[in-house]
């Protein structure tokens, strides 16, 4: 029993040593009517590119673009200037590496955002809405 203990045990460390961490560090802040979001890459072993997700409740997400993959350590940079007032003050962002078959190899834990959305922007984003 205690062999086979010991098998599972250093079974679980090695996958979890040989694990793909692709994210060093991301973050996602507020500028008048956009929110630019930032990340590096500790790897990209297996990444084809990242895809930017946008969600006013942390639950549904929809994806708002995609970056193509540069090299570990490279300082990214994705601008979401779409960011009309949508029945919401509150946007939460994930970024995903995917693999070129389209499956996730990681994906970020949400990012908060309170955009400064200026008054006329606001107002436009609720026109547009209605047309929705």
């Amino acid at each position: 029993m205690r062999k086979v203990l010991f098998i599972i045990f250093v079974l679980l460390m090695t996958t979890a040593v040989f694990a793909s961490f692709v994210f060093q560090e991301y973050s996602a802040t507020p500028s008048t009517n956009k929110v630019i979001i930032k990340w590096k890459t500790k790897s990209e072993t297996g990444v084809s590119k990242f895809v930017l997700s946008r969600s006013t409740d942390d639950e549904t997400y929809s994806d708002i673009g995609e970056v193509t993959i540069n090299g570990p350590g490279y300082d990214y940079e994705y601008i979401d200037d779409n960011v009309f007032f949508k029945g919401s003050d509150t946007f939460f962002y994930k970024i995903k590496a995917v693999r070129a078959n389209g499956t996730t190899v990681e994906e970020t834990q949400s990012l908060i955002v309170n955009p400064n959305i200026s008054g006329i922007f606001r107002t436009w984003g609720a026109i547009k809405a209605m047309f929705r």
